[in-house]
């Protein structure tokens, strides 16, 4: 379809806008068939800024969704555009969205050569916001790695460029990690802090993805301080928004959740077991790495308690050999302690990368 007037250059990116909108809303496949439709008109002009960036956005609905070769599939076809016409802000974002699908694969060293790359070019370019994010996604990187200090330095120095900027959008994606990090290190007032500053964000911004996000996290903190009523209205609100927006990974995160607060109030549970074993089909379907390594922890847990000693080693095994390939060194610790004595638990949520 021809824009009216011939200016299809003007209605991609009217339909680009409208795609990044429904995609933070809550609406995804308005989002990608915005995307769509702008690609349609602007592969009619050829290479162009617009079409490197609708390949990108686009990509960033699939992986949001939990497709990621999909997603790295258009993220490489972004790159190609941006390297072709020489768009160097196009290129940074590019890698910056690379650098998250090696992440989402344990591929850690790959996310970050991507992000190291991002972050060179977002200072050669005074891109701020870009230079959050990736310093954002670095922290991510850093804390799943079990350096903890590095991951909130990182996080800081995301968090000071998106204030400066004014771009509330953005330093919610920060808050909603630190909130992460400072509940699995016990620090619990900090952690219901900054995780209610970044739901006041969310809900202020229609961020519907992060909004998810940030349910998540609270759960995963108020299991950690026993209140499994306002855990279990979390995690239900975080399943509601992934089933809006047909989003595996994020369904397969609040049902590990769900199975961890069944576990909290009766740990023979049986119905704990059917939640992870959902869980760790639908994470299946994606290619969150660590997501994955968890769910499987935590059905060796759920064995364990029921006095299945043999199937809880079995999970156990299979969790421990991914968070070896892939370096998560907070899981691998809790998984050599299980397989020592069987006794300890493992830590809870899901980190968020951040793209554009």
């Amino acid at each position: 379809m021809v824009a009216d007037g011939g200016q299809p250059l003007e209605r991609a990116r009217a339909l680009a806008r409208e795609a990044l909108g429904a995609w933070r809303s809550g609406d995804p496949d308005r989002g990608i068939d915005a995307c769509d439709h702008a690609l349609s008109l602007l592969l009619q002009v050829g290479p162009s800024d617009s079409l490197a960036d609708v390949l990108r956005w686009k990509g960033s609905i699939l992986r949001d969704r939990g497709n990621h070769s999909a997603a790295a599939d258009l993220y490489a076809q972004s790159l190609a555009v941006a390297d072709k016409i020489a768009y160097s802000s196009g290129r940074a974002h590019a890698l910056n969205c690379l650098g998250t699908i090696s992440q989402f694969r344990g591929d850690l060293t790959a996310a970050e050569r991507w992000y190291g790359e991002a972050a060179r070019m977002a200072h050669r370019l005074g891109d701020r916001r870009l230079a959050g994010m990736v310093q954002q996604n670095l922290g991510v990187v850093a804390d799943v790695q079990g350096r903890a200090d590095e991951a909130v330095a990182h996080f800081r120095l995301a968090l000071a460029a998106f204030e400066m900027e004014e771009q509330p959008d953005a330093a919610l994606w920060v808050l909603n990690n630190l909130g992460l990090l400072y509940t699995r290190e016990g620090a619990y007032a900090r952690a219901t802090d900054v995780l209610d500053r970044a739901l006041e964000l969310a809900n202020l911004t229609n961020d519907v993805a992060s909004e998810a996000f940030v349910e998540e996290n609270r759960a995963a903190l108020f299991i950690a301080l026993g209140k499994l009523e306002q855990a279990e209205a979390a995690a239900t609100r975080a399943y509601g928004i992934a089933e809006q927006r047909r989003d595996n990974t994020r369904r397969a995160a609040a049902l590990r959740l769900l199975g961890k607060i069944t576990r909290c109030r009766d740990r023979t549970s049986p119905h704990a077991i059917d939640l992870f074993e959902r869980a760790l089909t639908l994470s299946d379907l994606g290619e969150d790495v660590l997501l994955r390594a968890q769910v499987l922890c935590d059905l060796g847990d759920a064995h364990r308690d029921a006095g299945e000693f043999g199937r809880a080693k079995e999970f156990w095994r299979r969790a421990l050999a991914l968070a070896r390939a892939t370096g998560f060194k907070g899981v691998i610790v809790g998984l050599q302690t299980r397989l020592r004595s069987g006794l300890a638990d493992a830590g809870s949520g899901s980190p968020e990368v951040f793209t554009q």
